[in-house]
C-alpha cells in the first residue's frame, strides 16, 4: 500500500456568539480581538488502493505558505510512501542541511490521515492500533475566553445545568481582576466544579506569585503557563510557594524543554497538543516520558473540528497520563466537517467507534465551508 494523492481543504466555520449559548468572541491575554470562527485545513490522503485517510491542522502563518510547503516540499517526500511506515516518512522531514524548515507540525494533518488509513486498511479503530483504551470517554474542560465577573458567573451556571464539570478559562492581563475573578468562579461553581486559568504567559514573575497567593484558597485545578518560556528556576520558586499547581503549555514544544521541566521539579501538570508535536506518534513518545515522571497531562485546544477532535480522543483514550479533562472549543462550532457531529455526554466526549477515526467526512461540507486559500 503506497499514498497516491494528497490533497488539502481550508475550511472555517462560525462560533457561537456569547448571547446564544456558545463562547465567541473568545478573549485570551494575547488576543487584540476576540475569536469568533475556527479555521482549519483539512488533509484528504488516498492510497493507490483507494482508501481515504483524514487529516486536520490548524493554520500556520498564511494557507498559501502551506500550499506552497505541501506541493514542493512535502508532497515529493510523501508520496510512493507506505502510510504504515511513519517513522520513515517523519524522518524525511529532519533535514541536515535546512533545518529552518524542519518543521513537523505542518506534517501533522497526514500523519492523522494515515492512522486513519491504517486503521481502514486493517479494520480496526485507531485506539486498537495505539494498545487500547483506558477509559471508555474523555471528559472535557470547557474552554472559555476572559468575560466580566457577572458574565462569567451567569456562564458557568449554564455549563453546569449542560453537564459540563470542568471550565478552561483565560487571564493574565489584569492581575487583581483575575484575583476577583478566580473567587467569583469559585462561588458559582461551588466545591464539586474545577476551573483553570491559561495565562498564555502574560504574567513577570511577581505578577504571577501575586496571583497564586490570591487564589491558594479557591483551588484551582491548575494554572497554566503563567510566566515566558526557559523560565525552570522561577516556575520551580513559584512552585514551592503556592499549593495550587503549576501547568507548562508552550513550553512543551521547545525541544528537550518538558524534560528539564521535571528534572528540575518545576510543574505538575503538561498541556500538550499533538499538532506542534508532529502527531500522535510524537504524542506518543512524549506521553512515555510523563509516564515514567508519573506527570499528569491535559491536552491542548486549537479551535479542532471533528476530524482532529476525533484523532484527540483516540490517542488520549489509550494514554493512562491524559488524567484531566481534555480543553475543547468544538461544542461551541455551529457548524462541521462531519457528517455526524462526535458525541457529548454528560460533559464528556464518546470516542468514536469503528475503523480508523471512526469518522465520515462530508465533503460537500468541504465546499461549502471553504476558506480563503490565502
Amino acid at each position: 500500500m503506497k499514498i497516491q494523492n494528497i490533497e488539502m481543504y481550508p475550511v472555517v466555520v462560525p462560533v457561537i456568539s456569547i448571547e446564544e449559548g456558545g463562547i465567541a468572541p473568545y478573549r485570551g491575554s494575547q488576543d487584540k480581538v476576540g475569536t469568533t470562527k475556527a479555521t482549519s485545513l483539512i488533509f484528504k490522503v488516498t492510497t493507490e488502493e483507494g482508501v481515504i485517510g483524514w487529516g486536520e491542522m490548524n493554520p500556520i502563518i498564511s494557507n498559501k505558505l502551506t500550499f506552497a510547503l505541501l506541493e514542493d516540499y512535502i508532497k515529493p517526500l510523501v508520496i510512493g510512501k507506505s502510510p504504515f511506515h511513519l517513522r520513515k516518512i517523519m524522518a524525511e522531514f529532519r533535514p541536515v542541511y535546512n533545518p529552518q524548515i524542519n518543521t513537523k507540525s505542518f506534517l501533522t494533518g497526514i500523519e492523522m490521515a494515515c492512522w486513519d488509513i491504517m486503521g481502514k486498511a486493517t479494520n480496526k479503530p485507531v485506539y486498537e492500533l495505539l494498545g487500547g483504551k483506558v477509559r471508555e470517554r474523555v471528559d472535557i474542560a470547557y474552554a472559555l475566553g476572559i468575560l466580566g465577573i457577572e458574565e462569567t458567573k451567569e456562564k458557568i451556571t449554564q455549563i453546569k445545568e449542560e453537564g459540563y464539570r470542568t471550565l478552561k478559562t483565560k487571564g493574565g492581563k489584569d492581575v487583581n481582576f483575575d484575583i476577583k475573578r478566580a473567587k467569583a468562579m469559585r462561588e458559582a461553581g461551588g466545591e464539586d466544579f474545577e476551573f483553570r486559568v491559561d495565562m498564555n504567559q502574560g504574567y513577570d514573575t511577581l505578577q504571577a506569585l501575586k496571583y497564586l497567593r490570591g487564589v491558594d484558597e479557591y483551588s484551582l485545578q491548575f494554572i497554566e503557563q503563567p510566566i515566558g518560556v526557559n523560565k525552570f528556576d522561577d516556575l520551580k520558586s513559584l512552585r514551592e510557594r503556592t499549593g495550587t499547581p503549576i501547568g507548562i503549555n508552550e513550553d512543551c514544544y521547545i525541544p528537550n524543554n518538558l524534560m528539564q521541566a521535571i528534572k528540575r521539579g518545576c510543574i505538575d501538570v503538561a498541556i500538550v497538543d499533538f499538532e506542534p508535536l508532529g502527531g500522535i506518534s510524537e504524542l506518543m513518545r512524549l506521553h512515555h516520558l510523563a509516564e515514567e515522571a508519573d506527570l499528569a497531562l491535559a491536552h491542548h485546544c486549537g479551535w479542532d473540528m471533528g476530524v482532529k477532535t476525533a484523532a484527540i480522543l483516540h490517542a488520549t483514550s489509550t494514554m493512562p497520563n491524559f488524567s484531566y479533562p481534555m480543553d475543547s472549543t468544538y461544542f461551541a462550532h455551529a457548524d462541521d466537517v462531519l457528517t455526524e457531529r462526535i458525541q457529548i455526554e454528560e460533559g464528556a466526549y464518546i470516542v468514536p467507534e469503528g475503523p480508523g477515526l471512526g469518522i465520515e467526512v462530508d465533503e460537500e461540507k468541504l465546499e461549502y465551508l471553504a476558506a480563503d486559500k490565502n
